[in-house]
């Protein structure tokens, strides 16, 4: 399967609507990274950034999710409902 940027942005915005733990994100990023082809060297290197989040001593902060996807080419709208 090729990673695409659309693919990981939704995989981000599932996570960050709370639609997928950290742990289901992490694992996904970890199995792309060993089986899956990447649309480009920037999508790889955020899945990889993504997929050290379970070591204890690196954590993705908001920031950090919301800069992965202004480097995909999408902004993050934040929404109270």
């Amino acid at each position: 399967m090729t990673i695409s940027k659309k693919i990981l942005a939704n995989k981000l915005s599932d996570y960050l609507n709370n639609k997928i733990k950290k742990d289901e994100l992490v694992d996904w990023c970890e199995h792309a990274m060993m089986e899956d082809i990447f649309e480009s060297e920037n999508v790889q290197q955020i899945v990889a950034s993504i997929g050290l989040m379970d070591t204890n001593n690196f954590e993705v902060t908001y920031e950090d999710l919301t800069s992965m996807l202004n480097q995909l080419g999408f902004k993050l709208k934040v929404e109270v409902l």
